[in-house]
């Protein structure tokens, strides 16, 4: 298993060992909670990083078309969403809809829509525009 030693990877690296020591200080000083998280997140991020930096660089790197088909993808999520926004402002006319109670749903309606999107201009292809 071979790991990069790039710039990127190194400074990864070192934010990770931070976390931890972070971590391992902060359980010193009796902070369990934000120690134990701090150590929990360093161990998940040790597992990316050498899913991660075993990868060639060019592994990375993307196509013009899943660029493309990002970036459709998002232009139509965002306008799923305004709609999704000019409806509950039509509805808020005749009922009393806080923002603070919708904002999670259309949360989860932007990023499942823009998912989802995604998923079927990859498999639709994106040179035929509406």
């Amino acid at each position: 298993m071979k790991i990069r030693k790039d710039k990127y990877t190194l400074r990864g690296l070192a934010l990770i060992l931070g976390m931890l020591v972070l971590g391992l200080i902060l359980w010193q000083f009796q902070f369990y909670g934000g120690s134990a998280a701090l150590i929990i997140i360093a161990s998940i991020l040790t597992v990316m990083f050498l899913h991660t930096a075993t990868k060639p660089q060019e592994y990375f790197i993307r196509d013009e078309r899943s660029v493309r088909i990002n970036e459709k993808a998002g232009y139509h999520a965002f306008w799923i969403l305004v709609m999704c926004i000019a409806i509950l402002t039509m509805m808020d006319w005749f009922t009393e809809i806080l923002y603070k109670d919708v904002s999670a749903p259309l949360y989860i309606i932007g990023m499942g829509s823009w998912v989802t999107l995604r998923w079927y201009y990859d498999k639709k292809g994106y040179e035929t525009d509406p």
